[in-house]
């Protein structure tokens, strides 16, 4: 992951308000506060990530660079990049893996009617051996993995891998190349990063709104929302501030104490080891 981390305070430290007016020509200050340094990760993997985004003992929220997105608000003008379920769930996810696995599944079967069926032989076996194989690997990375937020917490499933965080063992939630939760494990252990697939971030997104929010703040402007409202489109760092708002509600109602539960994900691991296993089996069979 990069070492460079942006913290989504969500809900929890408030943008940097316009000092009044004392004249007509006073003008807005640029605020001079920039993120601190948390505990989480070590100074030595993530020396410029922020604090924490959930309060809790201990733990101060800094000030964020864009204004908007640190208050969990989504700006004016932008689509929620999130989906309401029918169970009452939310399903957080970025568009672009699923398309990706739509078009896989186009392809192969585009290939395995054309080239795969019309000839029998041992290399069409491999060929269709083989695109199992890839499409296990693609439904895994592309099309399983999502962050699901109910009433009682957050279920990240990446690839192989489904962790269950309530609310109680949330302790914080930054922006890196993915969307991290900081989360309470039984003691002695620390606390655990986990990483959303699902929710990746581009660096140049990520740099983008950086700059724009800095460009925000420092700009003379008799509106005060020209200061706390920098435009902002990455759908992470959106999901990031929409997960953060959820969970400083969650903990203002008193959550249970929690820690992080996880456990392997069988069905997407049978879906690549099985065609994998019998593709190599094929191969050395030659």
């Amino acid at each position: 992951m990069s070492s460079q981390q942006d913290e989504v305070a969500a809900g929890v430290s408030q943008p940097a308000t316009v000092p009044e007016a004392s004249s007509p020509h006073a003008t807005a200050q640029e605020p001079t506060g920039r993120p601190g340094t948390g505990a989480f990760p070590p100074p030595d993997v993530a020396p410029a990530m922020a604090r924490s985004a959930v309060s809790g003992p201990g733990r101060t929220a800094g000030l964020p660079d864009s204004g908007r997105v640190a208050s969990g608000v989504t700006p004016q003008g932008s689509r929620k990049p999130w989906k309401e379920g029918k169970d009452g769930r939310t399903v957080f996810r970025r568009a672009a893996p699923v398309v990706v696995w739509w078009i896989w599944v186009v392809f192969a079967l585009f290939n395995l009617i054309e080239v795969i069926i019309p000839d029998h032989d041992y290399l069409s076996i491999e060929l269709a051996v083989g695109a199992l194989a890839v499409t296990g690997i693609a439904y895994a990375t592309a099309l399983r993995p999502r962050v699901l937020a109910a009433a009682d917490g957050l279920e990240v499933r990446n690839p192989v891998r489904d962790h269950l965080i309530r609310w109680g063992a949330l302790n914080g939630i930054y922006l890196g190349d993915a969307v991290e939760l900081s989360c309470a494990r039984t003691a002695p252990r620390k606390d655990k990063a986990i990483y959303c697939w699902a929710l990746y971030s581009g660096r140049r997104n990520r740099l983008k709104s950086q700059q724009l929010g800095l460009r925000s703040w420092g700009r003379p402007s008799a509106r005060r929302d020209a200061a706390i409202e920098p435009a902002v489109e990455d759908p992470a760092q959106l999901m990031a501030a929409e997960l953060g708002r959820r969970s400083t509600e969650a903990k203002a109602a008193g959550p249970a104490a929690a820690t992080l539960e996880s456990r392997w994900a069988w069905f997407p691991i049978v879906c690549i080891a099985v065609p994998a296993a019998a593709l190599l089996a094929l191969l050395l069979a030659r």
